[in-house]
């Protein structure tokens, strides 16, 4: 994990490698263990690191390919890196041990498409002086974040807003669609590709870009899962990739812990890194007591030491601005308490910690999914009818507002229906500057083959409204203090495989009561005790926050 900078522009060299320089002091947290600078062709290139894999001086960057042809600065983790330089080994004469250096061999040898062949979380930049372009990418869910601008004067990235914004270049005028976006339903961010700022964009996950001459040329999305069901998926299919999700991320050369929350998912991937012979440090904290209970009896059936934190609330206001002039702009979702556990984490010397986040949007945890499973029922009942029909039903229903809305939504297609909800909304609090469904619609057209709403739900609140609670709480509360946290449940092949379950396995209603995640609780049996797997959902720090306490809403 790493921090990483990059500016080509029309300023001279003294003047671009200085902003370089003021990027790379104000992200420094990300990476405290060496920085590194190199000016290639006009292209000023920065790099924080983290030593997590290959700790030696040589995996420093930003590295030069052996040809000299390439250079890479990268922030994050390639977990199947073993196997692909394995793969490459007739092919690239490595010299490190490192990620980074099989993450360059592979883009040497298979261009734009040695993106299909990663399984981890990234941002990185790659640059071909043979072809003066300049290649950025960001990993499929977003867990590692890239920010930049195609700005007058020239080409800007970096890891984090807060330390692009400090360069000096950049307007302060607001981009009002994207803090306007922060305010509407299950936001409570500012969603890519908006920041706070208009000169300053954020890249979409599972997106790319080329860039020459200094201009953006070409930005396409590379990956998308496919939400049609396959039957033929099995409780061991799943308990099988979640395995090799979290073996893969054990990968490192430095100790490695895990967050507990007394939870399935936390409980789960803390279970199986004891299958594969580690002895893990647990962390969690004391918030709820039923819930530190729950931690504290899985850390004892695993023979696990736990170290439990105890939020200091005096801490809140220094450290929600903390993370404000770190991330560049608000996150109104309560993660304090995870930086705070994350600065324990990192005092004890720990670097890498795995989480169970992510388990929830996959398997559809949260309260409102049996809901939500009920009305995309309803609402596929209701589709078949002629449109005249639902148009005077939705007339007759016009007192009474949910029936109304269920039969406005019934004329919509299903892709298209959570983007009316945010045009609706938008609409009713004057917003007409702009469509507020386009992000929604974009984001649902890439799976659109879906035929039940509760799918296309979830997937946008992984991909894009939720990030604030998945991608943003799983980088920033870390990266503050050089901690990497690392998610077994958003490894892309098991994204891919729980959209393919039909949701009745995930959510179901026996006897009046909902159980949410059953798939996943059932697949669990063999490694956790049914106590955990079927107690009452709460999560890390649930409590800490009194009445404020946010959970992600999935409508």
């Amino acid at each position: 994990m790493c921090g990483i900078a990059g500016i080509w522009s029309n300023f001279d060299l003294v003047t671009q490698e200085k902003m370089v320089d003021i990027i790379l002091k104000n992200q420094k947290h990300r990476g405290p263990d060496h920085t590194g600078k190199l000016t290639v062709d006009g292209i000023t290139f920065g790099h924080n690191r983290l030593a997590i894999i290959d700790l030696s001086k040589r995996a420093n960057q930003p590295l030069v390919s052996n040809c000299g042809r390439y250079v890479i600065v990268f922030n994050g983790e390639i977990f199947n890196y073993i196997e692909l330089r394995e793969e490459l080994s007739d092919y690239y004469d490595f010299k490190t041990n490192s990620d980074t250096e099989v993450l360059l061999a592979c883009f040497i040898k298979y261009g734009v498409d040695c993106l299909s062949k990663l399984n981890g979380m990234f941002a990185f930049a790659i640059y071909d002086k043979l072809e003066k372009i300049l290649f950025c990418a960001r990993d499929r869910i977003g867990e590692k974040p890239f920010v930049y601008s195609e700005h007058p004067t020239g080409f800007y990235f970096a890891s984090e807003l807060g330390a692009l914004y400090s360069t000096g270049v950049f307007s302060n005028e607001p981009d009002e669609i994207g803090i306007a976006y922060s305010y509407l339903r299950n936001f409570r961010h500012i969603p890519e590709p908006f920041t706070r700022y208009k000169e300053i964009r954020r890249l979409e996950p599972a997106h790319a870009i080329i860039v020459k001459n200094k201009k953006i040329v070409r930005k396409w999305c590379y990956w998308k899962p496919v939400l049609e069901y396959d039957s033929t998926i099995t409780e061991d299919d799943i308990l099988s990739l979640l395995d090799d999700a979290v073996r893969l991320r054990e990968r490192a050369d430095v100790d490695v812990a895990v967050l507990m929350s007394g939870g399935v998912d936390s409980s789960a991937v803390a279970s199986l890194m004891v299958q594969h012979g580690l002895r893990p440090k647990a962390f969690t904290l004391k918030a709820d007591d039923e819930e530190l209970n729950r931690a504290i009896k899985v850390a004892d059936l695993l023979n696990i030491p736990i170290e439990v934190y105890k939020y200091d609330k005096g801490l809140e206001k220094k450290l929600k601005e903390e993370m404000f002039r770190i991330y560049g702009e608000e996150v109104r979702s309560p993660i304090s308490h995870l930086a705070a556990l994350c600065n324990l984490i990192s005092k004890k010397g720990i670097k890498v910690v795995l989480s169970g986040i992510g388990g929830d949007e996959l398997f559809y945890g949260y309260s409102g999914a049996g809901r939500q499973l009920l009305f995309s029922f309803i609402i596929r009942l209701l589709e078949i009818l002629p449109q005249k029909v639902l148009v005077s039903f939705e007339k007759i229903f016009s007192s009474n507002r949910n029936l109304k809305l269920i039969f406005e939504l019934a004329q919509i297609e299903n892709y298209k229906r959570k983007g009316y909800l945010y045009r609706k909304e938008a609409i009713s609090k004057g917003l007409l500057n702009f469509d507020y469904g386009y992000l929604l619609d974009y984001w649902a057209q890439l799976v659109k083959e879906s035929k039940f709403y509760i799918d296309i739900s979830h997937w946008l609140g992984l991909i894009t409204e939720n990030a604030h609670s998945i991608t943003i709480a799983a980088d920033l509360p870390g990266m503050m203090f050089g901690v990497e946290i690392r998610s077994p449940f958003l490894d892309h092949r098991l994204v891919e495989l729980a959209f393919k379950i039909n949701a009745c396995k995930k959510v179901s209603i026996i006897r009046g009561h909902t159980h949410n995640k059953l798939i996943l609780k059932r697949a669990l049996r063999e490694i956790l005790p049914m106590d955990i797997l079927y107690a009452k959902k709460k999560g890390l720090g649930y409590g800490l926050h009194a009445n404020q306490h946010y959970k992600p809403n999935h409508s």
